[in-house]
């Protein structure tokens, strides 16, 4: 009975944790970005980098926008339509059909005016800094 007591103690303490760095993220994002950097690395050696390529806004009930252009190597790829969106306590996911950002992003710097986002998907790495 102490043993479980113990556990079911630990387990709502992680819950807890766990739930108040993921609301604390969503608060830290919501609202407007100015996309300063995109980058590529791409495994057959296509890699590329783009500055100021637009804007893209979270808002709290899990939808979003977009404006970017000016991603030369992707033939200047032109994105300016609304998403769908949710976090955990160190990622974002942007739902949207056929959209390079469409995909789970791991958060490596999350300040409150600068962010930085990286994802795989086969052996490519995209990173993208935020700022406001």
């Amino acid at each position: 009975m102490y043993r479980s007591a113990h556990l079911l103690i630990a387990v709502v303490s992680i819950v807890f944790v766990s739930c108040s760095a993921e609301q604390k993220l969503k608060r830290r994002i919501t609202g407007e970005w100015s996309i300063a950097s995109y980058q590529e690395q791409n495994v057959s050696g296509e890699n590329g980098a783009a500055a100021n390529i637009g804007t893209i806004s979270f808002n709290r009930n899990g939808k979003g926008s977009k404006n970017i252009s000016g991603i030369n190597w992707r033939r200047n790829v032109s994105e300016g339509r609304d998403f769908r969106w949710q976090n955990s306590a160190n990622t974002v996911t942007i739902f949207d059909q056929n959209s390079i950002f469409a995909k789970s992003w791991i958060i490596t710097v999350n300040k409150r005016k600068r962010q930085e986002w990286k994802s795989t998907d086969r052996g490519n790495v995209q990173t993208i800094e935020l700022r406001r």
